[in-house]
């Protein structure tokens, strides 16, 4: 899973219409900090890394839910607001049956934004996601918990195609590494390209025999503004 770097309370960002926004603690309504996020973090669901080119699809998810009830107390309700709670989310992680209202504890899970979660996830050839089989211990319960929180592990449903689309994006990972290797295609195409395919982790691995691939690929943050809304055509 692609870690993200959250600007923190005071930072100033860019955005797409060519404004400075400084991070505030606080935004009422919630939705407000929608704009920033998609400058800050991309147009991609921070759990399963789908691009979203108008950006539409995503929600202001709140890491540590708004609705969770607990005996008739909601012990994140202060956090509703708050900058520090937001994530990007699909409406298929988001949704319910997937995080909904689960609990978060951040001492029982990795998250994107708190660790390099692509270490704790192994991305495979048929769509499929299971924790790092090099993690034990805690490391590991944490990582099956976060593939737990947003159901990363479900097989294709007519209500989640999310492991069907991380098949597509790894074939198409693959033609494109041939093309590359071939000489068919040039790194910075190619790098746009993945900036609209998203699923960077799937890309990240298939390309693990090229350090100038990667490196570039783990400068994603500092490169991402605003998707560019237009489709990279190349030879296939």
């Amino acid at each position: 899973m692609r870690p993200v770097t959250k600007k923190t309370i005071g930072e100033s960002i860019m955005l797409g219409n060519g404004t400075t926004h400084v991070i505030q603690e606080e935004y009422k309504p919630y939705g407000n900090a929608r704009p920033i996020l998609l400058t800050n973090l991309g147009r991609y669901c921070s759990y399963c890394e789908q691009a979203f080119l108008c950006g539409s699809n995503l929600q202001t998810e709140h890491i540590q839910p708004k609705g969770l009830d607990v005996n008739g107390i909601k012990p994140y309700a202060e956090l509703s607001t708050k900058w520090e709670n937001f994530l990007l989310g699909c409406a298929t992680c988001n949704g319910k049956g997937n995080k909904g209202d689960k609990n978060v504890v951040f001492e029982d899970i990795h998250l994107p934004h708190r660790n390099n979660t692509y270490l704790s996830l192994v991305y495979k050839e048929a769509g499929v996601v299971i924790p790092n089989p090099k993690l034990e211990g805690k490391s590991l319960a944490n990582a099956e918990a976060l593939i737990s929180l947003v159901g990363l592990d479900k097989e294709d449903l007519d209500t989640d195609g999310r492991c069907g689309m991380r098949r597509e994006v790894w074939e198409k990972a693959i033609m494109y590494l041939n093309d590359y290797e071939n000489g068919e295609i040039k790194l910075r195409h190619l790098i746009d390209y993945i900036k609209v395919s998203g699923c960077w982790s799937i890309w990240f691995t298939v390309f693990s025999g090229h350090d100038e691939v990667r490196k570039a690929l783990r400068n994603f943050q500092e490169q991402l503004k605003n998707v560019l809304m237009q489709t990279i055509i190349m030879n296939q």
